[in-house]
């Protein structure tokens, strides 16, 4: 009776999506804690509380804006990669290496939070900022496009439909829109960022380019 003699691991295979979005899990959480860690180092010694805790607040007021811009911004990124990944469908190579690069732009938003909160509306830090926001969102872009083809390429069910295409497409062109007006503009500040909420007359622009 023959023995079955074990297998050498694949060096090249895939890993599973149940364990690519745990890791992206992880990583999201990893950077919603250094945003908070940030904040803790603000209060004083615990054997010399000698500021007043309502001065703990208010002398740091942009320590925490920027905290909860960079909260609401990773936590509206990780929703929309939750909801990409739960359509399924068949992981690739370059998908999981833009996948990759999505969590390096997440986790390098508490770096650039702590900048934010330190220098302000500074031009370098604003643009900077804005660019990692924009860098971020055309990689969720690309990931949505990519297993939406891979999928029709496949005849698979599972991919995620023409209006998540559209909208992850047009949230993207929003923030592109914030990066130039920073770039032309940069007194215009983090304000910039209410071009987010011309998603509906974005939405429909990319619904009639797509159609052509």
């Amino acid at each position: 009776m023959s023995t079955p003699t074990e297998r050498e691991p694949d060096p090249d295979s895939l890993p599973g999506a149940g364990r690519m979005v745990a890791f992206v899990d992880a990583s999201v959480a990893i950077a919603l804690t250094l945003l908070v860690l940030q904040l803790t180092e603000l209060l004083p010694p615990s054997d010399r509380p000698d500021q007043p805790p309502i001065d703990v607040v208010t002398e740091n007021a942009p320590v925490f804006w920027s905290f909860l811009l960079s909260f609401v911004v990773i936590g509206r990124f990780w929703l929309v990669h939750h909801r990409l990944f739960g359509f399924g469908g068949r992981l690739t190579g370059l998908l999981v290496l833009l996948n990759l690069a999505w969590v390096l732009t997440i986790v390098v938003l508490p770096f650039m939070t702590e900048m934010v909160a330190t220098y302000g509306s500074e031009p370098f830090v604003l643009r900077t900022y804005i660019g990692v926001l924009l860098v971020c969102s055309g990689l969720l872009t690309a990931m949505t496009v990519l297993m939406r083809r891979t999928a029709l390429a496949e005849d698979d069910p599972r991919r995620p439909p023409e209006a998540f295409v559209v909208g992850s497409t047009a949230a993207t062109v929003d923030v592109g829109l914030a990066f130039l007006l920073v770039l032309v503009l940069p007194q215009v500040n983090y304000f910039a960022l209410f071009a987010l909420f011309l998603d509906p007359l974005t939405t429909r622009v990319v619904q009639r380019l797509r159609r052509t």
